[in-house]
């Protein structure tokens, strides 16, 4: 069964832990060199749901818990985005 982690080349912090902001936002890097990469909103969400690692079901789970959305609701556009965080290499598959 696969799993999802954010790679271990990557440093992030999230806006909750910079001023609180409205809006969920994750600001991102590959290091040394990667360019900044920034997640708003829902991908933030779903990038906060990665950073506990798991299979899709449980990254699913998460971020439908986090959003207050049911994870049917969402599942198809949480997997898109972690396709696509793993292609850009700072999510990895296990």
């Amino acid at each position: 069964m696969t799993r999802y982690r954010i790679a271990d080349d990557v440093a992030w912090v999230s806006e909750e832990e910079l001023d609180g902001g409205e809006t969920p936002t994750a600001y991102l890097t590959r290091l040394p060199k990667g360019p900044p990469i920034l997640l708003e909103g829902s991908g933030c969400v779903v990038w906060l749901a990665l950073a506990d690692g798991g299979t899709l079901d449980e990254v699913v789970t998460a971020a439908a818990a986090m959003s207050g959305t049911g994870p049917e609701e969402i599942r198809e556009d949480v997997e898109t985005l972690v396709d696509q965080l793993v292609i850009i290499g700072v999510a990895r598959e296990d």
